[in-house]
């Protein structure tokens, strides 16, 4: 009885079964197919993964809510925008993205933006991104160098100031009307044929334009001193071949003159600060704001630093390298940190001295 049963329930099952069959017929094999386009076009499509992450105000110390966040992806066609949303009252963000590539995340805040640079090899998660409050004044943000660079071939002088701005505070300083940093070009020089440069803390070069600062000859760059170290270039061809006059607006600011080995300088307004060992360029200090020097002599920084680079590479395997973008200005960088530490030490010695003689520092 419990096998009869047990064949009559299988049998009724193969029923069942041969029903659903010859019911669905030549529909089953449409929907089969319909479900294999689905699946090919699902595999066709790239592959997406979340980048997440949370905005934290350092000035507040607190995550920041309602910040705009925007993501990028950067390839061979250029820089393609992904989305963009605002952060939750906790700080976070999250954005649906190709599984593969290089990204940018860009936070703006109070009008000043913050930018994360994501390798196609970092982590996509768990992304912190720094903001800071901003203000228009800010003691803490000042010039703590200005450097001027002088280059010739013969026939044109080439100058190149730098400003390098220290912020040690946990805000940003940036004045929209006013602009940051202030340059004066000598008569004859046009905005226009001037190039600027603006490396933020951590980031790379930037090309930016000079505004008028409503003072014959002052220009600004229109840009945030972030906390940190910030450095402001304009470069331009002097209006004389072999005299420069400038002006350092930065009251009490230190301010050197660098020139390449194969350049001097003379001049009232000059104190010599030695020379740089590996290239050999000359280092002065300006002693006055307006400032006018005569030179003589060609030679070049960038070109002492790719015979530098030539001279290793003869004493060791010859390897091709790649330079980075915006090599070519990382000798001035060096030069300027040069110029500290010989301002530093000429200082030394002359509180040194001051003591031996009797005088009070």
């Amino acid at each position: 009885m419990r096998a009869a049963s047990f064949f009559q329930l299988l049998k009724r099952s193969r029923d069942r079964q041969g029903a659903v069959d010859i019911k669905r017929g030549p529909l089953s094999d449409v929907r089969g197919s319909v479900l294999g386009i689905a699946l090919l076009l699902l595999a066709s499509l790239p592959a997406l993964a979340a980048v997440d992450g949370t905005v934290i105000n350092k000035t507040s110390g607190k995550p920041a809510a309602g910040v705009t966040v925007r993501l990028t992806s950067v390839g061979q066609d250029g820089m393609k925008p992904l989305g963009r949303t605002e952060t939750a009252a906790d700080g976070s963000f999250k954005f649906d993205a190709p599984a593969e590539g290089m990204f940018l995340v860009q936070a703006n805040w109070q009008g000043v933006q913050y930018t994360q640079n994501l390798p196609p090899n970092a982590p996509k998660t768990g992304i912190e991104m720094v903001v800071y409050d901003v203000k228009s004044k800010l003691d803490a943000a000042k010039p703590a160098q200005h450097i001027v660079f002088l280059e010739s071939d013969g026939k044109n002088l080439i100058a190149t100031e730098m400003i390098i701005y220290a912020n040690a505070s946990q805000t940003t300083w940036y004045d929209a009307k006013r602009g940051t940093a202030r340059f004066f070009l000598p008569a004859g020089v046009k905005p226009e044929d001037v190039k600027v440069h603006v490396t933020a803390p951590g980031g790379l070069p930037l090309d930016r334009e000079l505004t008028a600062g409503g003072e014959k000859g002052v220009y600004s760059v229109d840009y945030p001193v972030k906390p940190g170290e910030s450095r402001f270039e304009i470069s331009y061809v002097a209006p004389k071949p072999a005299e420069f006059a400038g002006r350092i607006l930065e009251p009490g600011v230190p301010a050197r003159l660098v020139l390449p080995a194969g350049m001097e300088a003379t001049g009232d307004d000059l104190q010599s600060l030695g020379k740089e060992p590996q290239s050999g360029a000359a280092i002065y200090e300006l002693k006055k704001a307006a400032f006018q020097v005569s030179v003589s002599g060609t030679g070049s920084l960038r070109a002492a630093q790719n015979t530098q680079q030539e001279q290793q590479e003869e004493d060791g395997p010859q390897v091709e390298s790649i330079a980075p973008p915006g090599y070519d200005r990382n000798i001035l960088k060096v030069l300027a940190l040069c110029v500290a530490i010989l301002a530093l030490g000429f200082a030394a010695m002359y509180l040194k001295g001051g003591a031996g003689s009797g005088r009070k520092a």
